[in-house]
């Protein structure tokens, strides 16, 4: 069950043939004491952890002795997640259920970090933040589990857990998927990061020198030198004068 839910309902269903001295408790985790007690015809009690957590005018029949079997859990929290036992007692029998109820916090946080060591290892580090119920985490190189060192902390009612793990760079293959696999068995829950690895990196383009500097092309022009143009210009004029005396 997702946290946030407004409420929820735990039945126990019995026969009502043989009702005399009945009495109906609900136990969470262990049998030390009742969390919920009803003795028809008297008002339904709850009792420790669920007292005032409990919907007590809720009905889930018409007949006097099973109308109060049930608990009406409203706004469930994580620390309600566990085992919960019905007994139902009469002067004749006895008989119970037990049953999980798992109330389920996702993840607020979830990161995954690759550093490259200078010795020649890589440490993949994951982290999750702010999930119920304690979470495990795998790591994985190429969908290879790597052995994994793990810290989980509960902290107000919410696990905290960092991973991490080490492999030597030459033991992986030059292109690499990696992955951190965050699994809550009690809720059924996954959720993956996946981040790629290059075991060599190409190289980064050189920045261009003023050697290695290709200068732009603007075309082409030619400049005659100016004594040429002058001794061109003389020639000229020596020419004109000697036509004109002939």
């Amino acid at each position: 069950m997702l946290y946030g839910t407004d409420a929820v309902t735990l039945d126990c269903e019995y026969a009502a043939d043989n009702v005399t001295g009945l009495v109906v408790q609900w136990f969470l985790a262990d049998r030390a004491r009742p969390v919920y007690q009803w003795i028809p015809p008297q008002r339904p009690q709850a009792l420790g952890l669920l007292k005032n957590k409990l919907d007590l005018t809720h009905r889930v029949s018409q007949n006097p002795y099973t109308q109060h079997r049930a608990l009406r859990i409203t706004s469930p929290g994580p620390e309600l997640t566990g085992n919960y036992t019905c007994v139902v007692s009469t002067f004749l029998a006895e008989d119970q259920r037990t049953r999980p109820m798992t109330v389920f916090v996702p993840e607020k946080r979830f990161d995954m970090i690759q550093d490259r060591l200078e010795d020649g290892w890589l440490n993949i580090i994951c982290s999750v933040e702010g999930v119920f119920p304690r979470p495990e985490i795998i790591i994985m190189a190429g969908n290879r589990p790597l052995n994994t060192k793990t810290s989980i902390n509960l902290i107000s009612s919410r696990y905290t857990a960092v991973a991490s793990a080490l492999v030597r760079v030459v033991a992986l293959p030059p292109t690499v998927e990696l992955l951190c696999d965050m699994q809550v068995p009690l809720a059924n829950y996954v959720s993956r990061k996946r981040d790629i690895f290059y075991r060599d990196p190409p190289p980064s383009p050189e920045p261009n020198t003023p050697d290695t500097q290709i200068a732009p092309d603007i075309g082409h022009t030619t400049t005659a030198p100016a004594r040429l143009i002058f001794i061109m210009l003389f020639l000229n004029m020596i020419l004109r004068q000697w036509f004109a005396r002939h």
